[in-house]
């Protein structure tokens, strides 16, 4: 089943990065993620891929790390609305039944796929969080008066104290990311081993750039890490130095990042991979990006973790 998967990402120009199996082998490890995948004379026409868990004798169908998306995905239709809902019905249901027997699933969707009603007739919930998009970059000039007024303000002032430089080393580039969650009192939630394996294989395919802010001093203000697939970028990391917050150099490097997609990638668009924290998501809204509303879905089948309680603590140890 993985390998037809494996040939179907590589023909299946639709299937977004985060669902794709270099992505799956880089952030889950080749053998802690699988596939459902349904089949018509020969055609892969939906699959569903998962990350397997193991925490003190359950098995998790989660997340990935540093994976902004999954969910299901599903070929065209050109069909009837009626028709397109209860195909999706039918092959929903084919993928859920595909699943290995767990413990407990939590599952991020791609905003595109807003259909989740099969998956609550199957007993699933789901809670809708957002992210933040920025559509139409071809037309710069209009993408940058929607900006806020003290945003363009700051590009402006940062474009006097810094220059914009890219391919910045991964490990300067981890510990400036490191500065920003200890500003926030929090640890770095993954390893520079982690973030190596997944650069390494974002390199290989020349999907990401770094880009950095410095000063005549020698002096690193923020960095950005870009990633993109044929559909969109993705401001992915960010690191920035604290000290060095007030000379605007994170909005101007998303500003960077806007152009870099527009201008070299040939993309209409930059998602800035969603944030419910009060704070960033006002950034998001500065720079002009608009809400999308994506699902994240959840079925917890063992009695043992049905306790709420139980299972945001064991995620959060984790």
């Amino acid at each position: 089943m993985k390998q037809l998967y494996r040939k179907h990402c590589r023909q299946e120009p639709t299937i977004p990065l985060f669902s794709q199996a270099w992505w799956l082998d880089a952030v889950c490890g080749e053998d802690r993620w699988d596939v459902c995948l349904v089949e018509n004379d020969g055609q892969v026409i939906a699959t569903m891929p998962y990350f397997i868990r193991h925490k003190k004798g359950l098995k998790m169908l989660v997340q990935p790390p540093l994976t902004q998306s999954l969910g299901p995905w599903i070929s065209k239709s050109n069909a009837k609305y009626a028709k397109r809902l209860s195909r999706e019905k039918d092959l929903m249901g084919q993928l859920i039944s595909q699943l290995p027997k767990y413990d407990f699933f939590k599952q991020s969707w791609h905003y595109s796929n807003q259909n989740w009603i099969p998956f609550f007739w199957k007993g699933f919930s789901q809670t809708t969080r957002y992210t933040y998009v920025i559509d139409g970059l071809k037309d710069l000039d209009q993408v940058l008066n929607d900006f806020s007024s003290s945003y363009r303000n700051k590009i402006r002032k940062a474009d006097k104290v810094v220059v914009i430089e890219r391919n910045m080393d991964l490990e300067v580039f981890y510990k400036l990311n490191t500065m920003t969650f200890e500003r926030q009192g929090l640890s770095t939630p993954y390893s520079f081993e982690f973030l190596s394996q997944q650069d390494k294989a974002l390199a290989e395919r020349n999907a990401r750039e770094i880009f950095y802010a410095i000063d005549d001093d020698g002096a690193v203000h923020s960095a950005l890490y870009l990633i993109w697939d044929g559909m969109s970028s993705y401001l992915h990391l960010v690191g920035e130095d604290p000290a060095l917050r007030k000379s605007g150099a994170g909005i101007r490097l998303i500003w960077e990042a806007i152009k870099f997609t527009s201008q070299e990638l040939g993309l209409d668009r930059l998602d800035f991979e969603g944030s419910m924290i009060e704070g960033v998501e006002q950034v998001r809204r500065d720079c002009g990006a608009r809400q999308k509303a994506y699902f994240t879905l959840m079925r917890t089948p063992s009695l043992l973790m049905q306790s709420g309680m139980f299972v945001k603590g064991l995620l959060r140890r984790g």
